[in-house]
């Protein structure tokens, strides 16, 4: 049966954003640093807008809301509406953000105490910054075998990447009109189909599209050295194909160029994507990669009930399969004092899984070895369950370490072009080899589409044992062979 969130009366802000209110009622100096020169794109808004002298400092909140009593019958519609309109008379001056199930605004930490106790508001949480989780797969987990035998390439399926944008015009992509162009959206104002930071045109390219077939040239990729990390061209054998090359994309673009986003505005994203498929009679999204998130704060109410997680889980309520990025925390350093010195020791860290990979229903997915996943195992860095509330995470696994895929600022008409693929490394590498496997599945299993809990399942059911600890490796490497022959 699914969990239900253990009900606290008197707990209408969530710990993590009373720690911000307590600093914002209490900031602390800060020094004024030049920035470089040269830097080449914006840093990441903080999570608290710095104050002016006289005024005080906002914080970029959301709010869950909840069924009014008093209106059983508007549901949550009503209620949001009667709240939009209790904000706007009391606090005229915030500009009020909106998805199906939550609002968004900077409130000061007066403001949030009066905004937790008004009609329809469920729990007030913080707006956290989401980042992308960046840090030869196919024949790894055996699509390529898929492909052979049951001709499994993804014609017929949509998929939605969650990211920085996709890079359209990328022949990868282009060769098969891949993207989606009319159903491709943009919720940072910038354009869907242009990628200024490359995470997202890599992901979608690991999910689907086919380079042309360029036998007098051929394609190159950047990659960097193991020991120095100094980049190098290599030439690539035969033309790059995503696991799924027939599949088609949907950029939904959340994540700016500086690779940031928002919470929120993921949140925005998915309400989008279940839009889609509720608005005409025929599905337009079989499945969402989100190869993002952020760490969980421990004192946060409910591991898996966070606002993002929430908007996940009912993605897969309205049919769509969620894959999601575990997050690159796997690692970490800790300090201590031995005879008077300071001493730092990098060890692993459980108990590491990132939002919205804690939410229930999503799959989850670590990372491993690209070509030897049975010798080298699990990433040192892919974040290790189980959940903060003692559930099993990862789901799966997949190769996530030194990836090739599209390289964004490749420009054909350039000259020199410069290479038309890069070496990537990540949690975020990983998820979209499972999106893909799941694409290619769905091409000729069409009877599961609509189904992410008996997909989840099967995938889970069917994945290769690497003889790690579940905590690592979750239920195994995805292996999309075995999917196929399993049902």
């Amino acid at each position: 049966m699914p969990r239900g969130r253990v009900r606290l009366p008197h707990l209408k802000i969530v710990p993590a954003l009373l720690e911000l209110m307590a600093k914002a009622a209490n900031p602390e100096p800060v020094e004024s640093h030049a920035l470089p020169e040269n830097l080449e794109f914006a840093p990441a808004p903080p999570a608290t807008t710095p104050a002016m002298p006289d005024s005080p400092v906002r914080i970029n909140i959301i709010i869950a809301i909840k069924v009014d009593p008093e209106d059983p019958q508007g549901g949550v519609p009503a209620s949001k509406t009667r709240l939009k309109k209790n904000l706007a008379e009391m606090f005229p001056a915030l500009e009020i953000g909106e998805s199906d199930f939550f609002l968004q605004c900077l409130a000061t930490p007066a403001e949030i105490q009066v905004i937790s106790g008004l009609p329809g508001v469920d729990m007030v949480w913080p707006n956290p910054d989401v980042q992308a989780h960046l840090l030869t797969s196919v024949e790894t987990v055996r699509a390529s075998a898929g492909w052979r035998t049951f001709e499994a390439r993804g014609k017929g399926i949509t998929w939605a990447v969650m990211d920085t944008g996709i890079n359209a015009k990328h022949p990868h992509f282009a060769n098969l009109q891949t993207v989606d162009e009319k159903l491709s959206k943009s919720f940072v104002a910038d354009d869907a189909l242009s990628d200024p930071n490359g995470h997202g045109t890599h992901v979608a390219g690991i999910i689907a599209g086919m380079a042309p077939i360029n036998s007098q040239q051929g394609y190159t990729a950047t990659s960097f050295e193991h020991d120095t990390l100094e980049p190098k061209s290599e030439k690539l054998d035969g033309s790059p194909a995503g696991m799924a090359p027939f599949a088609r994309l949907i950029s939904v673009q959340v994540l700016r160029k500086d690779g940031g986003g928002t919470a929120f505005d993921c949140i925005r994203g998915m309400a989008y994507l279940r839009g889609l498929n509720q608005s005409g009679r025929e599905r337009c999204v079989d499945g969402a990669n989100l190869s993002l998130g952020y760490d969980l704060e421990a004192t946060t109410y409910g591991c898996g009930f966070s606002p993002i997680c929430e908007e996940v889980n009912r993605a897969v309520d309205a049919g769509i399969c969620v894959v999601v990025s575990c997050g690159n925390s796997g690692y970490g350093v800790v300090e201590s004092e031995e005879a008077g010195v300071s001493l730092q020791t990098h060890v692993g860290m459980a108990v590491s899984i990132s939002d919205p990979a804690n939410a229930e229903q999503c799959i989850a997915v670590g990372s491993v070895h690209k070509r030897e996943p049975h010798k080298y195992g699990i990433s040192y860095f892919s974040s290790k369950g189980p959940t903060l509330d003692g559930r099993r995470k990862p789901d799966l696994v997949a190769p996530g370490e030194r990836v090739i895929s599209c390289n964004a600022s490749y420009d054909p008409t350039a000259n020199p072009p410069g290479d038309a693929y890069r070496e990537m490394s990540g949690t975020s590498m990983s998820a979209p080899h499972v999106s893909g496997a799941i694409a290619s599945f769905l091409s000729v299993r069409p009877d599961f589409r609509g189904s992410p809990r008996e997909i989840k399942r099967i995938f889970m059911s069917s994945a290769m044992d690497l003889g790690r600890d579940p905590a690592y490796q979750g239920s195994g490497m995805v292996d999309a062979f075995k999917a196929l022959t399993s049902v």
